[in-house]
């Protein structure tokens, strides 16, 4: 790999963490691409560089977790996984990909974008269906969104009020309590 191209990835990468920091810290509407040039001590032309636009940019820092999730429901669904292992794959990915999802959790400005984007209830779908089983009640159907919940708002919240990371045993509470959501 030559020079410029690795100076390159690594620009764009330090592009991303700023943008993720700021709309993390102001929200995605309350950051303009001339704050996160300042804060990267560049021009807007040259972040325009890298990123043709503000969407382009939040497009970029969603992609590989909004796609982790949609390869996991077809992961789930083309190996007929059971709701534990379902709900335990879950919640290690919301552990792994958690600083973006803090981003969405904190900032309706992105639902828009993020519905544009990505077909986030496609996969949260897939989910649900996996967990309530083929042909569910009503009360199932409860159940597995509860359970979906429980693993993965339950593993957001257990990350952040940590020190970033999900430690064994809250990893088995969260499970055995979205298990139980099920069977209740």
């Amino acid at each position: 790999m030559a020079v410029a191209e690795r100076d390159g990835i690594r620009t764009r990468a330090r592009i991303l963490e700023v943008a993720q920091e700021l709309f993390t810290e102001r929200g995605y509407a309350g950051t303009s691409i001339a704050d996160i040039a300042r804060e990267l001590g560049t021009s807007k032309a040259a972040l325009y560089y890298h990123f043709s636009s503000k969407e382009q940019l939040l497009g970029a820092l969603l992609a590989e977790p909004l796609s982790g999730y949609a390869d996991l429901a077809d992961r789930c669904r083309a190996e007929h996984l059971g709701p534990a292992d379902v709900l335990g794959a879950l919640i290690d990915l919301t552990a792994e990909t958690h600083t973006v999802f803090a981003l969405l959790s904190n900032d309706p400005s992105i639902t828009p974008l993020l519905q544009r984007l990505h077909d986030v209830e496609g996969s949260i779908q897939t989910f649900v269906e996996l967990l309530a089983g083929p042909n569910p009640a009503e009360a199932m159907r409860a159940k597995a969104w509860a359970a979906f919940a429980v693993a993965k708002q339950g593993t957001f919240w257990a990350v952040q009020a940590g020190d970033g990371t999900l430690s064994a045993v809250a990893r088995k509470a969260l499970l055995a309590a979205a298990v139980r959501c099920l069977k209740s």
